[in-house]
């Protein structure tokens, strides 16, 4: 039996007579290296070796059957009508900095489109606008804007894709002031599950540009996203240590500055509690500070800095930037580690950012964690304040489901990371049974956990998108099903929350 099919193959039109085979995957793979034999890579090789090991999670290196690195959207559109119209599964990378083990790459089962070769970087005459290709990672993308004197509301830290984290919703420092990140998305390129290109902006496809911000990887391939700039001469930027004494003090300098620094928008801030248990037996505080206007005494930073918050080490730099900044994180020690993410919301109550905090800590060394080979963990906390939400409404807005009853708020991610695959059940079952424990725990004491679910930070199989609300999850799907009829995003791109799961099961 045989399929023709019309692909782009190198820019012209070919009508090719492709043979149906037992290995759908396998043969899918020889017929792409037959046209581009430069950018299929098979196991074995190096270049093979380096893109499948190339997520930040050593779970996430899955052996695929091939590596595709598409340089052009006429690559990506062939790529995905040739799987499409063979149902082979396929997945695909930008950073893959997301822990989640299928959501940028796919066992021998299926293909992965790398975004490795996708790297262009452009800028408007008035440096308003910056386009980044699907392979660029926030460091890059940092040092080009920095000599311009612009930068972009993008990741805090972290070797993260800047299409990913856009796709995810994601919140960066400047989000105080500018809303979440995809609110300063002026368009995005991509490619549909039929392999038609398209534009997504307020001006064309607005429905699929709404989708876009927050909605993953259900709708199509993004190839390149444009991003309105931010003038930045210079800010502020601290990585702070307060110690294992500070945890009171920290807890509630964070929720202080969740319900009232929405009045300072040029300042934010990120706390984090860490666990390393080959090194301490103590869980220590630090927070990493920033403020736009360069001003190290900000209002906003007042509770968390001394008086009322002295450090053990660090201080917060001026005449910085982004650039800069993210340099001095560039090391990941932990880079050959099993990684995860897992995330819930609560309001911003002391009371109940304690009742997270001690309880986390207290489920995962009562599981004896601390001998599990190269264990180590933090709590994270992203203080939300009302005016995060009121700037993310603007261009055109987002299918996040934030609004004003979601703050102030405290958004937590435990992030544990160990060496060896034996310990997954009892490193994930730990972390079921502290986030049962301390749902449970704030309950008890007249909290509880906040719907909403960060896509970005988010872990396998939690409800992402019933967390968005029933009027955005049901608008996601309408959308998807005008962009995406035969469902190629859904049910070849396997990984990743999807929309069209059944409530209460929207992420794979």
């Amino acid at each position: 039996m045989f399929l023709s099919t019309l692909f782009l193959l190198g820019g012209s039109a070919l009508v090719a007579a492709v043979p149906y085979a037992a290995n759908q995957t396998r043969e899918s793979c020889n017929y792409l290296a037959r046209f581009y034999p430069d950018a299929v890579f098979f196991p074995g090789s190096t270049r093979y070796t380096f893109e499948d090991t190339y997520s930040w999670s050593t779970d996430s290196w899955m052996g695929p059957a091939c590596v595709y690195t598409p340089s052009t959207t006429a690559m990506v559109t062939a790529g995905i009508q040739l799987l499409a119209a063979r149902d082979v599964p396929f997945a695909i990378r930008g950073g893959g900095f997301m822990p989640v083990s299928n959501a940028a790459n796919i066992g021998p089962e299926g293909i992965l489109f790398s975004n490795t070769n996708m790297t262009s970087l452009n800028i408007t005459a008035d440096n308003s606008v910056v386009t980044v290709g699907a392979g660029i990672k926030f460091g890059r993308l940092y040092d080009f804007l920095a000599p311009l004197k612009v930068v972009v509301n993008g990741v805090r830290l972290g070797d993260v894709g800047v299409v990913g984290f856009h796709l995810g919703g994601g919140i960066g420092f400047f989000s105080y002031e500018h809303g979440v990140a995809p609110t300063t998305v002026e368009s995005f390129e991509c490619v549909l599950g039929n392999g038609t290109a398209v534009t997504a902006s307020n001006s064309s496809n607005p429905d699929l540009f709404w989708a876009l911000r927050g909605g993953g990887n259900n709708f199509c391939y993004v190839t390149s996203l444009s991003l309105y700039t931010i003038p930045s001469e210079s800010i502020a930027l601290g990585n702070i240590a307060y110690g294992s004494g500070a945890k009171e003090a920290y807890i509630n300098g964070m929720t202080e500055f969740a319900l009232n620094a929405g009045s300072d928008p040029k300042t934010s801030c990120e706390g984090q509690s860490r666990w390393n248990p080959s090194r301490s037996a103590d869980v220590t505080y630090h927070s990493f500070l920033f403020n736009s206007d360069n001003n190290p005494s900000a209002p906003g930073l007042v509770n968390l800095t001394a008086p009322v918050l002295p450090p053990i080490s660090g201080n917060v730099t001026t005449d910085t930037s982004m650039s800069d900044w993210y340099k001095l994180f560039q090391g990941f020690p932990d880079f050959d580690n099993r990684k995860r993410f897992l995330f819930y919301s609560i309001p911003a109550s002391a009371e109940a950012f304690t009742i997270a905090t001690d309880t986390y800590y207290k489920v995962i060394r009562e599981a004896g964690l601390a001998d599990v080979r190269g264990f180590f963990t933090a709590l994270s906390v992203m203080p939300i304040t009302s005016n995060i939400i009121a700037a993310s409404t603007g261009n055109g807005g987002n299918p996040l489901g934030l609004n004003a009853s979601s703050v102030p708020a405290l958004w937590l991610v435990e992030s544990p990371s160990w060496k060896d695959g034996e310990s997954d059940i009892l490193v994930d079952s730990t972390h079921e049974k502290a986030n049962a424990e301390i749902k449970a725990n704030l309950e008890a004491a007249g909290h509880s956990m906040l719907p909403f679910v960060y896509l970005s930070d988010a872990a396998k199989g939690q409800p992402v998108f019933e967390g968005y609300g029933t009027e955005s999850w049901d608008r996601l799907k309408a959308i998807r099903d005008v962009y995406d009829p035969a469902e190629v995003f859904q049910k070849l791109v396997i990984g990743g929350a999807k929309v069209t799961a059944e409530r209460g099961q929207s992420a794979k």
